[in-house]
Formats: C-alpha cells, structure tokens, sequence
C-alpha cells in the first residue's frame, strides 16, 4: 500500500490542488484569495503528508532546529521582497508603456486559456533558469542564493528558505517579463498555483517515485534533491522546474546516475541565527575574501 500510494503522490498533489482551484473557480481562473487559500491548504497538507510517508526517515521538520529560520525566511520574502519587487516591476513597465506597447501583442490571446497557461508554465521555467543559473554562476549572486542551499535537511519548510534579496530579484525579473507580454491576470494566477505546489514538492520529505523517464521531463523531487547535493558538481544542475529544459542546455543530471551522498553546503559557511544569515550575503560583498561556499565556475 506505501508503495502505491508514493508511485501516486505526485500526480495526486500536483492534480487535486489544480483540480480543487478549476473546482472553486466560477470562470475557470483563480483569484488572489483563492490561490492564496490553495497555498496555505497546500502546504499544511505536505507538513502531515511528511509525518506519514516520509521519503527519508532522518529528515524532519520537527526536529531540524533551522525550521524557525526556514519559516522567517519564508514570511520575510512572501510579505516583503515578493510584493515590493512586484510593485517595482509593474510600475516600472506602466512608466514604460510607450516603449512596451507593442510587446504586448506577442502573447497569444487567441489561445484556449489551458494552452497559454501550458506556455505560461513553460516560459516562467525558461525565465527562472536564467535566474537560477546566474545564482550559481557570479560570485555576489551565490551569497544570497547559499541560503537556500545551506540545509543538511530537505523538507517542505525549505521551499521558502530564500534570502529576501533572491526572491526580491526573481520575482522583478520573471513577473515583470510577463507583465510586458501582457500576459493576463487569469494565466498568471494558474502558472502562480502551480509554482506554489511545484515548489513544495520538490522539497517536501514525501515519498514520491516515477518512472526512469519521467525524471527527463517532470519535476520531479529526485531531481531537485540532486541539484541539493553537497556536491558542486551537482549542485551546478537541475535548474529549471520543467527537466527538458536543463536537458537542452547541458545541465541537467538524472538522478538514478548521480547519487546524492549528502545535501548542504561543504563547510556549513552561514551561520545558524537567522539575523546573521540575512547579513551574510552584504558582508560577503564588502568582504569577497572572507566568504567561504563561493560557486567557482560552472
């Protein structure tokens, strides 16, 4: 029965959360409010569905004493950084109007509203890899993103360990090139709930298992937990949510042929107060020789 249930994991989460929002929505796109309720429902779900079927016994939220940091990183970013960044990049395509006018008929409106979310997911991926790759590529970016990589533990509290100044510069760069294709509010709020439910799983301690192949396309934890290794090497892979993507780039490893012997960075360079851990990417920039866990090339 465990075993059923882990092949069913994934598809299960991934479809009763989507499912649920086409559910509740009268016109078929979801509101704020609704993806914001999703979100909350989501993430309480995982943090039980951890307890019962985890993927790995030693990993557990409960007794990893980052989880407080995890969680004020977590409420900083979605409170401040995401908003603020948001803001920024509307207001600053509105200011921009004139020179973005015509970018705005290059989304395709005509679609049928499951295609252009299809694409919306695709392009948010495509975006989030040049992001997330830059993270690992220049030296300042890495401090902020060590963060995020900085866990010995992978579970659900650390899809939002993220240093607010990552997310601040993720989400003025992804939402705002949406802004400016005029991608409508409706498409934008799927492509948000399958972000949201996308990135839970892939941290979350739930038993999930695929195919060989599905690892080539899928998000899959696996995936993820590969891009998680101590391991620079691997840590350099596994970018984009959507794996075809790292495939056409050169940076995707599959996990069956690359075991992860450990997660975290070597070192364990951030400190463990959460104040500190806010600090540590600004003093590593006033002090480049100093910091350790910097990424090297690629």
């Amino acid at each position: 029965m465990r075993s059923a249930i882990a092949w069913l994991s994934w598809w299960a989460v991934m479809g009763g959360f989507l499912g649920a929002a086409w559910w509740l929505s009268p016109n078929g796109s979801p509101s704020a409010e609704l993806v914001g309720t999703l979100t909350f429902a989501n993430s309480l779900f995982l943090v039980v569905a951890e307890q019962l079927l985890p993927r790995v016994s030693s990993n557990n939220l409960l007794r990893d004493w980052q989880s407080v940091c995890d969680m004020l990183h977590g409420s900083l970013f979605q409170y401040g950084g995401r908003p603020l960044a948001q803001a920024l990049g509307a207001s600053a395509v509105t200011a921009a109007s004139a020179l973005f006018a015509g970018a705005s008929g290059l989304w395709p409106h005509a679609l049928p509203l499951a295609a252009q979310v299809v694409l919306g997911i695709v392009l948010w991926s495509l975006l989030n890899y040049v992001y997330h790759r830059s993270l690992h590529r220049f030296e300042p970016l890495w401090w902020f993103h060590a963060v995020h990589h900085d866990t010995r533990q992978m579970h659900l509290l650390k899809s939002g360990r993220i240093h607010v100044g990552e997310e601040f510069g993720q989400f003025l760069w992804v939402p705002t090139v949406f802004f400016v294709l005029g991608v409508s509010p409706e498409v934008m709020g799927w492509v948000a709930l399958y972000n949201v439910v996308d990135g839970n799983l892939v941290h979350a301690n739930l038993d999930q298992r695929f195919p060989s192949w599905a690892h080539w396309l899928l998000p899959t934890v696996q995936n993820h937990y590969v891009h998680h290794a101590e391991a620079r090497r691997l840590q350099d892979s596994n970018y984009a949510s959507l794996a075809f993507i790292d495939v056409l780039f050169g940076t995707y490893y599959h996990p069956e042929r690359n075991a992860v012997a450990a997660t975290g960075l070597a070192g364990d360079p951030l400190p463990r107060n959460f104040f500190r851990q806010l600090l540590y990417p600004f003093r590593s920039l006033l002090d480049p020789a100093a910091a350790r866990g910097s990424p090297g090339p690629e």
